[in-house]
């Protein structure tokens, strides 16, 4: 049971929001700039579209392509990255907007300042806000993995 292309694509992308995640719960600050998480997610976005291009015919459950440690890591991002997502969105954790301007970091909501922050409260926020982008990109890329893998190749 080799890995096909698609699915090789999809495991470095997990590899990489895998980074991204250990790194922000460690380190406490963000690892990529703002724009990369949004990269991040566009990546596996065009994986799952070029998962549903490149497969076609019925489900092959018999020969799959996913040997089970691959099940595993498919689960596991597309279940944790689909949590780290959906958990602040959930609970309003991050409900306003963080901003930082001449060394100083707000956070504003409607517009208005609520509260002025540390610099390590901010790279707090940061880091999650990044952790969030990173789930939802692991749980596209985890699903990818998982549908490639159960699908007949064209």
């Amino acid at each position: 049971m080799r890995l096909v292309p698609l699915q090789w694509a999809s495991l470095v992308v997990i590899a990489l929001d895998a980074v991204v995640i250990v790194s922000g719960f460690v380190a406490g600050s963000p690892l990529l700039p703002r724009s990369a998480n949004v990269v991040l997610t566009v990546i596996s976005l065009a994986l799952m579209m070029g998962a549903a291009v490149l497969t076609g015919g019925g489900y092959d459950f018999e020969n799959p392509t996913l040997p089970l440690w691959a099940t595993a890591v498919a689960v596991i991002a597309l279940c944790g990255g689909g949590f780290l997502f959906g958990y602040p969105l959930l609970t309003d954790t991050t409900a306003g907007s963080f901003e930082q301007d001449n060394g100083k970091y707000r956070e504003s909501k409607d517009g208005v300042v609520v509260r002025e922050l540390t610099e390590e409260e901010y790279d707090r926020v940061m880091a999650a806000n990044q952790r969030g982008w990173a789930g939802l990109a692991a749980a596209f890329a985890g699903g990818t993995f998982l549908y490639a893998g159960v699908r007949h190749r064209k």
